[in-house]
């Protein structure tokens, strides 16, 4: 393992995100391959420009040590500081992870150990391999890469590795430019079909998906009798169909997984050797539309989402993807508020008294159920920091109020948010509060807003307010949380 960091970090730089994974120093971007083996859960993110594969481990997918560099490319830049390439292409970009064990481990590796194996595209070479059975200590090249999809290029790229079992084949879905429905070169997904991860047959493609691809499966509504497959890309669209290894044959229109404006790349870690089969996504948080600049947070640039658990339900008659924050996010509580049955009534003129209000922090996780039988209110707002989050009770949406620059909003614009109803009389919301990060889940997790905010580091106000009326909260959950890197 390379350590490229050259700058030590308390990890308390006044936007560093606390509950939210960061590298130590530099870039970071697209989530890579995730993996769990033997207690220990490992994950690839890609690093730097020209792009690296750093490398970062947990015990428990909240607290993490950034390992420093795994995957080192022909063109690294890091070279005077003693890096020595490791891996085929001159960048390394997006790929995803398996576990291998017994004979399949050894045709690649050289030995039946069980090994982290990460296929990802490496560029002008194609689709390579790279492999640690020595559980991420050291990491290593294959030496007949390209495994598939040979370029000049970066195209095709950001192979997603499968395992199906009734065909017992490894599917590697990518994003590739292929003949799609009008017959036509078109981007999209195509997918392969292969017994080693070596040699691999193409199969098929759909006019569906823009780079990162994820696929998985999972019953609907917990019934292990009904089940559909996903195939996403890295914008959070996604379709929920049928796949029988050879072809994606799409059921619904396409949908968004997360409506904020800085979810990219959404990766999910290798599932048959987690502790349960599940599917547990991390994303990429970028700043596409304002929050903070690399030129304020000097040693760090951009962040991970927080670790959610994917699961399927029904709505009407389709099938979404709701998303929650993992439960071992409660490790880190500290300073809770429970509240039931309580009525929030809109302040009288010149008040400032909110609920909430006397708190100050600015690490949260909160939990509120509205019982929208009983509120008469047109809205809700919550303080959150320099942020305020407006609820519209009557169109049921989230309005934002994005905000542009460090320190405080320097421009804003509003944009409204459209919040599932599935008829029963409450709403459920739910908010994660990072320093420069705000995540919120609603209604089980059919709702998902991801964006990285113009934090102050100043401001540590809380608050919730009705508007014009009454709410009747039926509970309300209020954290604050510890920081993951102490």
């Amino acid at each position: 393992m390379f350590n490229p960091y050259t700058k030590e970090t308390s990890y308390k730089e006044p936007y560093r995100p606390q509950f939210h994974f960061s590298a130590k120093n530099g870039w970071m971007n697209d989530i890579n391959a995730l993996w769990y083996l033997n207690g220990t859960y490992h994950m690839t993110y890609q690093q730097f420009t020209p792009r690296h594969g750093g490398y970062a481990t947990s015990q428990d997918l909240v607290h993490w040590v950034d390992r420093g560099t795994a995957l080192i490319p022909e063109d690294t830049h890091l070279r005077d500081l003693g890096a020595v390439p490791n891996v085929s292409g001159k960048q390394v970009y997006s790929g995803s992870g398996v576990v291998l064990e017994g004979d399949a481990a050894e045709k690649i590796t050289g030995s039946p150990k069980p090994a982290l194996v990460t296929l990802y595209t490496g560029t002008a070479v194609g689709t390579c391999i790279a492999w640690s059975n020595d559980e991420g200590k050291t990491w290593h090249n294959y030496p007949n890469n390209p495994v598939a999809h040979p370029t000049t290029f970066q195209d095709p790229r950001d192979p997603c590795i499968v395992w199906y079992a009734p065909d017992q084949k490894w599917i590697c879905a990518i994003y590739e430019k292929g003949p799609g429905d009008t017959g036509f070169y078109s981007p999209g997904t195509s997918f392969y079909r292969s017994d080693d991860l070596i040699e691999w047959e193409k199969t098929s493609h759909i006019d569906f998906g823009f780079e990162c691809p994820d696929l998985f499966e999972l019953p609907v509504d917990g019934d292990p009798g009904n089940k559909k497959w996903v195939l996403l890309d890295a914008q959070g669209k996604y379709l929920v169909g049928h796949f029988d290894g050879k072809s994606f044959m799409p059921e619904q229109d396409a949908k968004l997984m997360d409506v904020g404006p800085d979810f990219y790349a959404p990766q999910s870690f290798y599932p048959h050797n987690l502790p349960e089969y599940e599917i547990i996504q991390i994303a990429w948080m970028n700043r596409w539309k304002g929050g903070i600049g690399w030129d304020k947070s000097k040693t760090w640039d951009r962040n991970a989402t927080f670790p959610v658990k994917i699961a399927l339900v029904s709505q009407g008659d389709e099938v979404v993807v709701t998303r929650n924050p993992i439960p071992e996010i409660s490790n880190l509580y500290f300073n809770s508020v429970q509240l039931k049955d309580e009525w929030l009534v809109s302040p009288a003129a010149g008040s400032e008294k909110t609920l909430l209000g006397d708190i100050q922090a600015k690490t949260v996780d909160i939990e509120l159920v509205i019982d929208m039988n009983e509120t008469t209110a047109r809205g809700m707002a919550f303080q959150l920091n320099n942020r305020e989050l407006y609820v519209d009770l009557k169109s049921l949406e989230i309005v934002a109020k994005k905000s542009f620059g460090v320190g405080g909003p320097k421009s804003t614009t509003e944009a409204r948010f459209p919040l599932p109803d599935d008829g029963d009389g409450l709403l459920s919301i739910r908010i994660l509060l990072d320093w420069s990060c705000l995540e919120i889940f609603a209604e089980g997790g059919r709702f998902s807003y991801t964006e990285q905010y113009g934090f102050d580091p100043q401001n540590q106000n809380m608050g919730l307010r009705a508007v014009d009326g009454k709410v009747k909260i039926k509970s309300l959950g209020f954290h604050q949380l510890k920081s993951i890197w102490e």
